[in-house]
């Protein structure tokens, strides 16, 4: 790869959608790891605060591409109360 290579146009990376938040980062990655098996590309955003001195702490988005959205919160969104099966 030469330096001309950095200049080139690139095809724009579809876009990313929040499909969940979760409460810390061993929870965002739990839920990634799930879309991951899946075969759901995702990855995870810091949102709200930040404090340096507890990296794990914080609230995270969980983002996926927008194409798979639907499937996402197909897997990751709970049955509602009247539909939970036994």
């Amino acid at each position: 790869m030469g330096w001309r290579d950095l200049f080139r146009r690139r095809e724009p990376s579809p876009p990313w959608v929040p499909v969940a938040v979760a409460m810390h980062e061993p929870e965002a990655d739990m839920l990634i790891n799930v879309l991951h098996g899946a075969g759901i590309p995702a990855m995870q955003r810091r949102t709200g605060f930040d404090n340096p001195g507890m990296l794990a702490a914080g609230p995270r988005q969980i983002l996926v591409r927008a194409q798979d959205q639907l499937e996402a919160h197909a897997i990751l969104d709970p049955l509602p109360d009247d539909q939970e099966t036994e």
